[in-house]
């Protein structure tokens, strides 16, 4: 688990924006933008098709080389659903998948999955058809203020060194697994919606 942490942390630092708030996005055509960082060279490239149900985040470095690269969905009603990301060959490293507030619509979560290696709870946390339920490496939660404006998030990673006798000692609630993670930036997390240039044109539109 801590070697898989630093992988994780080494990856999200890839795929998170290293851009200075002075960039600008480059728009070439409807679909794509592009954000160039003028301290090493290094761009991102955002895509979306045409219907705006997929979304691909690419980061290359200065001689255009991947990094990582991100593809997004998106449900019949807009909302986004589930993403894939890979690394610089082309391998698919993590999973993610979003869940909503049934009432608001609000994004209220996300999870991230080891695509490589399965993580399972402790066998006491099974599914409704009595399987071993899957355990993300990372959970994201969303918080919004009385006005609907996104307050502040958290981050959850499983916590080191717990055996699971430690953890479910007096619950067996899965999130007694978890710690905070600190130093989190939401900006780096798996949400594309956090610095999609096509949101913010929609609301300038607006």
């Amino acid at each position: 688990m801590k070697k898989t942490a630093h992988i994780f942390v080494a990856s999200l630092l890839a795929l998170g924006p290293v851009l200075g708030d002075d960039d600008l996005w480059e728009s070439k055509g409807p679909h794509v933008r592009i954000k160039k960082n003028d301290q090493d060279g290094s761009y991102v490239v955002f895509e979306r098709s045409p219907d705006d149900r997929s979304l691909v985040k690419t980061t290359k470095d200065q001689n255009g080389r991947i990094k990582m690269k991100a593809r997004y969905r998106r449900g019949p009603k807009g909302f986004l659903r589930n993403g894939q990301i890979y690394d610089g060959q082309g391998t698919l490293i993590y999973r993610v998948q979003y869940g909503y507030h049934p009432e608001t619509g609000q994004l209220v979560a996300e999870q991230m999955f080891d695509a490589r290696v399965k993580n399972f709870y402790p066998p006491a946390i099974q599914d409704a058809d009595g399987n071993r339920k899957e355990m993300p490496i990372r959970r994201v939660y969303y918080f919004y203020d009385a006005d609907g404006n996104q307050s502040k998030a958290i981050s959850l990673v499983p916590n080191p060194g717990k055996t699971a006798q430690e953890a479910f000692k007096n619950t067996k609630e899965p999130l007694k697994l978890y710690g905070e993670e600190k130093g989190f930036d939401p900006k780096k997390a798996t949400n594309p919606l956090l610095n999609n240039p096509f949101v913010e044109e929609k609301k300038k539109a607006r």
